[in-house]
């Protein structure tokens, strides 16, 4: 009994962990390209986006990678007019090396620039923008 109970509580740390980190707004397909952005650190005082800036169309997924020992998120900062990111506004912390967070650009992010930071590394230089591309 103790061993199935066991069991039972590994297998419910392990769903928790690998639904804990996705957006409540979860992405529709891949019907785009795929945009990889990694979360790096390149010093104890300096992490990155890396790259810093990339662009995306409508039905990209740019995908964040956790590539750090360090805890990283994306929050967005400014965004262009009517854009209506919802919970993707923040997204989760990343706390393993590898584990990813997608964001799709569908009807929510309208062309122009979207600047994102990590909210605890932002003053260490831990910043990005997504140029959304107008079709």
């Amino acid at each position: 009994m103790l061993k199935r109970t066991f069991v039972l509580l590994v297998a419910l740390a392990l769903v928790s962990s690998t639904t804990a980190w996705r957006s409540a707004d979860p992405p529709q397909a891949l019907g785009g390209r795929l945009v990889i952005v990694k979360m790096v650190e390149l010093s104890a005082t300096s992490y990155r986006f890396q790259p810093a800036t990339v662009t995306a169309n409508p039905g990209d997924t740019v995908r964040f990678v956790q590539g750090s020992a360090m805890p990283h998120n994306v929050e967005f900062t400014k965004t262009p007019a009517g854009a209506q990111l919802g919970s993707t506004k923040l997204g989760p912390y990343l706390t393993t090396s590898g584990q990813t967070y997608d964001v799709v650009i569908d009807t929510r992010f309208p062309g122009g620039q979207y600047r994102y930071m990590c909210t605890p590394h932002f003053a260490l230089g831990m910043l990005g923008v997504i140029v959304v591309a107008r079709k």
